[in-house]
């Protein structure tokens, strides 16, 4: 097909090519197509004065197509077939039978309570996806959101904000975490044990922690830290030995109080909580493959429950 004429034809004229070339009747392909037959005559013949060709002609046994009709409803209808499948690629996903894998930005200690739940539950209902976590890059958190690379970022930002869209999961807040048998704790928290324990922190730069350290000072809470790590998941070991004392989110805290003697304790003052939230770009809003991997973390991570301390 010459392109000079392509750029006139319109969905119906090729749908009416396939169908006279399917069916071989200008009548039955235009009730297939939803025209009356006077309009799909004056289509037919628009189409031979656009394409200089017959296109199709009458014999004894129905419309036939010319040699070049022939190649052109070949064309037509591999065209279409692509178009539909477009279609059905967007407003379908088959999450059981899916073999997607997914990429999300998502902390070290996000994932410690993310990713246990997430993946029993896409073992029922969608068996072959698969999940890659990818931590944080350094600069630029939105450009690997924006060009679809990472499908979703699961966490506590302030910079997503233009083109990007989010929904809360659950209220996070921090807890004290120190060595089961601690000497400072052993009746409990004191604003006097808090001040007087060597503490450790993690350098996440830019995240929720960061956040927490501005506000200690600006409340002029001052403490000692003895340690300072890159990243925050070996902090719990290092607790676990040690008389030092780590500010921990309440639900990291709670899993690994489960594996290792380490006591909760609530903070002497009252910390800033913050909030969990799902993050997308616009792009990708209504994508079915992410649209579908949203819902499961809205009903997954909704409103979780607070974690109990004194453990």
């Amino acid at each position: 097909m010459n392109f000079m004429h392509t750029g006139s034809l319109q969905v119906s004229q090729l749908r009416l090519i396939n169908e006279i070339a399917t069916s071989g009747s200008l009548t039955e392909a235009a009730e297939r197509v939803g025209l009356t037959q006077p309009a799909a005559s004056h289509a037919l013949a628009r189409l031979r004065q656009q394409l200089n060709d017959p296109l199709f002609v009458r014999t004894s046994s129905g419309m036939r197509p010319t040699p070049y009709g022939a190649r052109l409803a070949s064309s037509v209808r591999t065209a279409l077939e692509a178009l539909n499948g477009a279609f059905e690629r967007h407003t379908d996903f088959e999450p059981s039978t899916s073999r997607r894998s997914f990429n999300l930005y998502i902390s070290d200690n996000g994932q410690l309570v993310v990713l246990p739940r997430l993946l029993a539950r896409l073992k029922e209902v969608a068996p072959h996806v698969k999940i890659r976590a990818r931590a944080f890059p350094p600069k630029a958190l939105h450009a690997a959101l924006e060009s679809g690379d990472v499908d979703l970022a699961v966490g506590s930002f302030t910079g997503l904000v233009a083109g990007f869209k989010q929904k809360r999961l659950f209220r996070e807040s921090y807890l004290c975490v120190v060595r089961r048998n601690h000497p400072l704790f052993k009746d409990g928290m004191t604003p006097e044990a808090f001040a007087a324990a060597p503490h450790a922190i993690a350098d996440e730069a830019g995240l929720a922690h960061e956040l927490l350290d501005r506000w200690l000072n600006k409340h002029g809470v001052q403490r000692e830290v003895k340690l300072s790590v890159p990243q925050f998941m070996v902090l719990p070991m290092v607790i676990a030995s040690s008389d030092l004392l780590v500010l921990m989110s309440s639900r990291v805290a709670d899993q690994f109080a489960k594996v290792l003697p380490l006591k909760l304790l609530e903070p002497p003052l009252k910390l800033p909580s913050f909030d969990i939230r799902l993050f997308w770009h616009e792009r990708y809003h209504d994508d079915p493959a992410n649209r579908w991997l949203r819902s499961v973390f809205v009903e997954l991570f909704s409103d979780l429950l607070p974690v109990a301390t004194g453990t």
